[in-house]
Formats: structure tokens, sequence, C-alpha cells
């Protein structure tokens, strides 16, 4: 006997030198051999890999040897060797179909998508396969998935309980050329979307530029749809919507808070009978609302700067930030250096939640509080745009806010304390823009190089990761990129210029990591199975959404001489959820020590680098 089914604590992995051994399942009835592995081949290493419990037993057939190494040791060797990774790696993506469930689904999806309509019912079967990592209670019909369901939620329009058809598209009708003039736009709590209700009951969907958007939609629906089914469930078996058990409105008040009886009478009453029309053409240029945000930006570059984002003089120097726009804001701001003892004493004054916490670093709290006081006062904004901090309003339905940084114009001694002792030496320009979403980032990125060119100094990305080596509240530090469709690695030109020794200073108590970042195409495509093969085999520490193609599109600008081959590029994240974890997840909301100080901390890092660069 060399391996017992369910044994989970056992993950050696054996390779056979003579004899057969072979595979059989004891848990059908009667006990059946699925099949003989001879000399030469191996075997029992998705123990190791997947971390999961032995699926089948493995005896020998004959007298036979083997050679066994624990788990440790073979994983050891994967990270050691990239040639055997990669013959491993591609083993396991061919002959085992770690990705078929995937490609399955993704190929179903791009079939609605060609036929102009989404049958979701249809699509079901496919999500389900997937066993999606973030929706771990997916099967059992006797739990509602809540972590799951208050992630779908708040990622969908709010009227979506009352919705029976969906009109999406990636570009605005002409019949609605004013849709804020004729339609009532519906907010969706955690994704900057554009919705529309057109009618009662009908609701028109505004994509992104690329598929993520669209792939995030849908996902989100397949999680509300399943989901839905069990509370309709469990309310027929309670006795109806007269008597709705109080334990499953306890259970949903975390999705819909007070609204949760009135949400459950309408998914009783909804049986997610969506109708869902598409107008989305697959791999064609559609980036209108792309190009008129850049124009948007080079007007602002003019009013700034004085001169065309073209036409700028050599010695100003452009840096392009993506991450989300306050915390720059926040750290560059006059205003909010000038008046911090205010806002920390109107946090204490006030009872405020935040003002309660430990901060290692006290400015954090600061730039924490700053939005809740200047909700309803205007003057913080007023006093940057006089010191040559330019916010842009309309985001022309791409989602991305910008805000354009006259960095020679601030008075360097207000501003955050971690950056006084800094500033630059010649023009700068700093473009600070939102964050992209997914496959958007391609055309956002190639719009800015056009626009700046050889002026380009240095583009930094900042954003949300998932984590797969540490804990929420860590950073992470990207070396290279994994496309998730393409399986292949883009290195970091130049490595990390990231100073990670001076921001585990920064954030006592948080690791710091450094190593490969899988760019995926939608956070709910991923399984236990698919996080840990990229762990292993590609030396992921994290997934994220947007590094590949903002990466892939610098890469492809250098080669053609559009930007300098110097131009620094830096890729740090925070780490907001562990979906290799269940007790941790993107539906949790952070504590403030665990988002904002670290997004303080890589915000401060590339700020010191951008300032102190020649």
């Amino acid at each position: 006997m060399l391996i017992r089914q369910g044994d989970d604590d056992d993950d050696r992995v054996f390779l056979l030198e003579s004899g057969s051994v072979e595979v059989v399942d004891l848990l059908r009835d009667p006990p059946k051999t699925i099949r003989l592995i001879d000399s030469g081949h191996y075997f029992g290493e998705r123990a190791a890999l997947f971390e999961e419990p032995r699926g089948v037993e493995i005896r020998a057939a004959e007298p036979s040897r083997a050679y066994s190494m624990s788990g440790e040791r073979f994983l050891r060797l994967i990270a050691e060797s990239s040639v055997f990774a990669q013959a491993l790696g591609n083993i396991l993506r061919g002959k085992q179909g770690i990705f078929t469930p995937f490609d399955r689904f993704d190929t179903e999806l791009r079939r609605a998508i060609a036929r102009g309509a989404i049958d979701l019912g249809r699509l079901l079967p496919f999500y389900s396969a997937l066993e999606p990592a973030l929706h771990p209670h997916l099967a059992d019909g006797d739990t509602i998935d809540v972590g799951a369901l208050g992630y779908a939620v708040a990622r969908l329009p709010e009227n979506l309980t009352r919705t029976l058809a969906f009109f999406i598209t990636e570009t605005l009708p002409e019949l609605y050329s004013e849709p804020d003039s004729r339609f009532e736009l519906v907010r969706t709590v955690a994704r900057r979307r554009t919705v529309y209700e057109m009618i009662p009951g009908k609701s028109m969907v505004l994509l992104r530029d690329g598929i993520s958007d669209l792939v995030a939609f849908i996902t989100c629906l397949c999680v509300y749809a399943i989901e839905a089914r069990k509370i309709r469930r469990m309310v027929r078996v309670g006795g109806g919507l007269d008597s709705v058990p109080d334990a499953l409105l306890d259970s949903l008040r975390p999705v819909w808070g007070d609204e949760s009886l009135k949400r459950v009478g309408e998914v009783s009453l909804h049986h997610e009978d969506f109708r869902i029309e598409i107008h989305k053409e697959l791999d064609r240029y559609t980036s209108t609302h792309g190009e008129r945000w850049g124009d948007q930006i080079a007007t602002a570059t003019r009013e700034l700067m004085g001169h065309d984002p073209t036409q700028l003089p050599d010695d100003v120097a452009v840096h392009v930030i993506s991450s989300n726009t306050h915390s720059v804001t926040n750290c560059l701001s006059p205003w909010l250096g000038l008046n911090a003892d205010t806002v920390l004493q109107w946090g204490h004054d006030s009872g405020h939640p935040l003002a309660g916490e430990d901060w290692h670093t006290p400015y954090d709290l600061v730039c924490a509080l700053a939005r809740d006081y200047l909700s309803e006062r205007p003057e913080m904004a007023q006093a940057d745009r006089e010191a040559g901090i330019l916010g842009l309003e309309w985001t022309a339905f791409t989602g991305i806010g910008v805000g354009l940084i006259d960095a020679s114009s601030i008075s360097w001694a207000h501003t955050d304390p971690g950056l006084r002792s800094t500033s630059p030496e010649r023009p700068t320009l700093i473009v600070n823009i939102d964050y992209a979403f997914g496959e958007q980032a391609q055309p956002i990125i190639a719009n800015l190089v056009y626009l700046f060119g050889r002026n380009l100094k240095s583009v930094s990305v900042l954003g949300k990761a998932g984590d797969l080596v540490g804990d929420r509240g860590d950073v992470l530090v990207g070396t290279g990129f994994v496309e998730q469709h393409a399986q292949h690695l883009q290195p970091v030109p130049g490595g990390s210029r990231v100073d990670v020794d001076g921001m585990r200073a920064d954030l006592p108590g948080r690791a710091v990591y450094e190593g490969n970042l899988l760019t995926v195409t939608g956070t709910l495509l991923q399984n236990r199975k698919m996080l840990l093969f990229n762990r292993h085999m590609w030396g992921c520490v994290g997934l994220e959404m947007e590094g590949s193609y903002y990466l892939g599109h610098i890469l492809d600008s250098m080669n053609r001489g559009i930007v300098s081959p110097d131009i620094d590029l830096s890729f740090l994240y925070y780490v907001s959820d562990v979906p290799l974890r269940h007790d941790s997840n993107l539906s949790a909301r952070l504590r403030a020590g665990e988002g904002i100080s670290p997004l303080y901390a890589i915000t401060r890092e590339v700020l010191r680098g951008i300032l102190g660069s020649d």
C-alpha cells in the first residue's frame, strides 16, 4: 500500500522504478480499479500541489520498487528548477486539465456574446464546474454563502432584485445620446459602473473597454442566481413570505441591512428570470471612451502646463500613477498638511471610529479622516487647484478619474511629513489616474503613451491584490506578470526598484513580498487548483487584474521607441483578500490597518521615487 484514499496527512510524491501499481477508487460500489501505472512514471503529486486529501488508493500490483520524496521537497524542487517547473506545468495543463473548467466557461461566454444574448441558466453549470475559491459554499444547498453573495451584490446595480432585463453595451446608442437627462442613474456600491434604469424592470449597463468588465458582471450574476435559489427554497420551506425565518433575515443583514425582508420578497418573486441582451464585438477596436478621456487630459495639460502634451519641453518629466486618486492627492496636498491638526481634532471630537485605532504613522489617520471631514467642505479642492493639483470630474464613461499635478508648483513644506525632505529638481507633471479594470488598462495606458511619449519617465501601478502567500494588509511588489490566458511570464525590466526594507519598517507587523503576479480575467473565475498551480509553477505571490496589460503595452512602446528604454516601472499592491483562505475574502471589509496604512506606505514609496528621480 503506497497511498490510502482519503488520507490528508500524506503528501509524498512517488517515482516508480520497476513493476506496476494499481489505482483503485474505494468509494465506488464495488471498488473499481481505474488504471495501472507502469514503471518510469510518477504519481501522488496532487496532494502536495493542491493541498487536497488523497482521492484514490494506490497499491502494488506486483513486486515493485518506487522512490518517494516529501511534498515539501517536491515543491522546493519546482521552485529551484524552472526547467522542471515548466515541464511539469505543461503536463498538468495538457493531460490533467487544470484549466479545463475555466476554458469551458470562457468559451461558452464568448459564444453567448457572438449570439447577442446571454442565457444565464445555460451558463450556470459552467460557472459551478469552476468551483470558485471565493464561492466556497456554492454546492451546499443548505448554506447561504453570505460572503460570496455580499461580494456579488455590492458589484451589481442596486436595483438588481427588481430588474428583469439588462441591455449591456460597450457603446452608447445614438438614440440614448444624453442618458443622464432621460434615465435614472443606478448606483453600484463597490464598482465604478455606469447603469441606467430605462424603464421599471429594464436597465442599461455601459461596459468598459475589453472583456474584463463583462466577465465581472456576469460572474457576479451567477453568484446571485445560485444563492437566490437557496434563499427562495428556504422561504418556501419556512412557510412562505408571510413567515420568513428570522434566522434567514439575520444572516442576510450583512448583504442588505435593514432592507433584507424587502429584498427576500423580491428574490422570491423574481426567480432570476433575466433577459440579457448584449451588444459587444470581440477582438474589435472600440476605445471611443478612452480617446475622449485622453482628449480631456490633453486639454487639462495645456491649462496646467501651458503646452500640449505632445509638445512639452524635453526637460519636463511626466510620471503616471495608477491608483485610487485620493491617496496621491492627500499625500501632496499642502492644504491637508496645513490643516492636519484641525482634521485630527475633528476626528477625536466627533468620536470618529478611526480616531480610536492605533496608527504607526500618524499622518495615515489624517488621510483616513479627510474624506468624511471634507464631505461637505469644498475648501481643499479649491486650495489644491491653486497649488497646482487639478482634478478632472468627467470620466468620459471610462470610470477612471484623473488628477493632474504640477509638482514644481507645490509647497513641499506642507505636504505629507514623509515627503517633505524631497522635491523635484526639474519641471514635473504627475498624471494620477484611478484604477483601470482588467483589459481596459491597455487602451488607457496606450492613450497616455501617445500623449506624452518620450517625456514619460515612469509608470507606477498601485492597487489591491489577492494574496497567495501571506495575509490581508501585506504588500506585494511585482517583479513580473503571468497573464492567465497566455500562461507566459513577462518580467518587469530592471526588476524591482522598490525600497522593500523601508516599507517593512513603515508597516510593522505586515509582510512585504516580492515575486510574480497573476493577471486574471475575473476574480470569481479562480479555483484553488488554478491558484496553487500558479503559485508553485510560476512563483506567483498574488493575483490582480491589470498589471500584464499595462506592462505589455509599455514593453511594446519601448521596443518601438515611443517611450525611453530607461522608463521606470513599479507595481505595488496591498492585499485585500486571501482567496485560498475562506475566512479572509473580498466580501469582508478591510480594517483600517489592513487597507489604509499599506495603501499610503506604497503611495509614499512611489512618490519618493518620482521626486528623487533625475
